[in-house]
């Protein structure tokens, strides 16, 4: 059964919102955990892109019905990189809008996409 424009749009509100809700309960987690650890600035930016896919995934995942998940995905994906660009800017003072933020959109973008691709295709053997 297709989806139609006004489900496709609420799906894709709906994996936003997890997407930015659960990277920030992610991010604050790890942010308790940075002020006890010494990590260093490599394993602080890997593990920020972890919490990204799992974000994105998750979001996808619960969100999404069983069409166009590379489309809803990625789209989820990308608007939700650009809230969670603009609130942590916001927190943190005035922040360049670069070529590395542009490269972490297209990253998430892409893997809100194929987290889109594998939330549908494991929503259709249910």
């Amino acid at each position: 059964m297709k989806e139609d424009f006004k489900t496709s749009f609420a799906s894709v509100v709906k994996a936003t919102f997890l997407t930015v809700v659960i990277s920030l309960i992610g991010v604050l987690i790890f942010a308790f955990v940075v002020k006890f650890a010494d990590l260093s600035d490599a394993a602080v930016k890997i593990v920020n892109q972890c919490i990204k896919v799992i974000a994105v995934f998750t979001g996808c995942y619960i969100s999404l019905g069983k069409s166009k998940g590379l489309i809803k995905g990625a789209t989820a994906g990308l608007v939700a990189t650009a809230i969670l660009y603009l609130v942590f800017s916001l927190s943190s003072g005035a922040e360049a809008f670069g070529v590395k933020t542009l490269f972490d959109m297209l990253f998430v973008a892409v893997i809100g996409g194929i987290s889109g691709v594998i939330a549908v295709n494991l929503k259709r053997k249910d």
